[in-house]
């Protein structure tokens, strides 16, 4: 199976991911755009194992375009909680595909990778999303959150003998 068909159909399931342009690749910077890149990995990190089987991983990052604003956090001493939001509500969205992959990682629903793997866990690489920098070109201003997460896969491909 195409790993990277695999992933999407398996991000297809992130309710931050569902209802929004998902794209493999290349992206438009538009709000709320989801991306897809690949990532290589060096097959330095593959462990093979005597009955000819290997430990892989597979990495994919999501960029996530949100727009800004561009106003300050002021405390008011009579308006302690009067502060704009929109900011941290947008980051607060993108940290959802983090907790919808960890969450999925936890009850062991993984992405199938087809009949020669067997997955083992999908997670994301960082606690929090990246803020990758603010495209001022663009009218809204976007934020380019991004979020890294692999997959660990044992290829059984090459199975010597059955256990």
């Amino acid at each position: 199976m195409d790993k990277n068909k695999a992933i999407i159909e398996y991000l297809f399931n992130c309710p931050v991911i569902a209802n929004n342009p998902l794209f493999f690749n290349f992206a438009e910077a538009e709000d709320n755009n989801k991306q897809i890149l690949t990532v290589a990995n060096d097959k330095k990190i593959n462990k093979p194992f005597i009955d000819g089987s290997v430990l892989k991983k597979f990495t994919f990052t999501i960029i996530d375009y949100r727009s800004v604003i561009y106003q300050a956090l002021v405390n008011d001493p009579e308006h302690p909680n009067d502060y704009p939001t929109e900011n941290v509500d947008e980051m607060m969205d993108v940290q959802g595909i983090i907790d919808w992959v960890t969450e999925q990682n936890d009850h062991d629903n993984l992405p199938n990778f087809g009949t020669d793997c067997v997955v083992e866990q999908i997670e994301a690489l960082t606690d929090t999303p990246r803020l990758n920098g603010v495209d001022s070109s663009v009218s809204p201003n976007l934020a380019k959150y991004s979020v890294s997460i692999q997959v660990q896969y044992l290829d059984i491909s090459k199975v010597l003998w059955n256990k």
